[in-house]
């Protein structure tokens, strides 16, 4: 790695967002890439906050030590509620705007 370490996640996204707390409202992500995966995972204790997919059924549980992956701009989801603890989580996906201003730099 060199004079400059960094997270090497071998290229699969551009961008990294740390947020505290959650959205509760269903949403979905609209200005990650269709083709792209969003990765989370979870940097500190809390309880509650699953991930609820309505679409799916389904609520996941994500805690330190996992991680989640997901083609959000295709699912619709948001966060059940903190019961305890403080979220704070690491979300990497690909903007859709910096492919196709990539597209661009290539002609």
């Amino acid at each position: 790695m060199g004079a400059r370490p960094a997270f090497d996640f071998g290229g699969p996204f551009f961008t990294i967002a740390v947020k505290e707390g959650s959205s509760e409202i269903d949403h979905i992500d609209w200005n990650d890439d269709p083709n792209s995966w969003t990765w989370t995972i979870p940097l500190s204790d809390f309880e509650g906050a699953e991930l609820c997919c309505p679409q799916l059924g389904r609520k996941i549980p994500i805690k330190p030590g996992q991680m989640f992956g997901g083609m959000m701009r295709l699912i619709g989801h948001r966060s059940a509620p903190i019961t305890s603890g403080k979220r704070i989580v690491m979300t990497c996906f690909t903007d859709h705007w910096v492919l196709r201003q990539g597209d661009s730099w290539t002609h």
